[in-house]
């Protein structure tokens, strides 16, 4: 059955409960390995590494006087953006990281109060 090419981009629900659509916005974190794990996976250390460097670049930004637990909140923005943005390499997805309301509603907090308090 031949549908319109653009009908991908329709969002579709579940009994009504939500849309399919925004799933795959969260569905990238699960794929973070578990740690549960005996022994750290290779994909598992190269992820440790690349937060440990981001939370030292963003300590750095942030100075001395930075409150604890800032950095986490721009580590776990681009994590989410990241997975996002690779999800969308794949053929037929829409990432949701294309919507305003997602890059507005934690951009214009986010940066007003790195500017303020940072």
């Amino acid at each position: 059955m031949m549908t319109n090419l653009f009908s991908v981009y329709d969002p579709s629900a579940i009994f009504g409960l939500f849309e399919l659509n925004w799933i795959k916005t969260f569905l990238g974190l699960l794929m973070i390995p578990s740690i549960y794990w005996l022994m750290p996976s290779s994909y598992n250390m190269f992820w440790n590494t690349i937060l440990t460097t981001l939370h030292k670049e963003f300590k750095t930004l942030l100075g001395p006087s930075g409150h604890n637990g800032s950095s986490f909140i721009f580590i776990s923005m681009f994590s989410l953006i990241l997975f996002n943005n690779f999800l969308g390499l794949f053929p037929y997805i829409f990432t949701s990281t294309s919507h305003l309301t997602l890059k507005w509603t934690p951009a214009l907090p986010l940066w007003l109060s790195f500017m303020i308090y940072g």
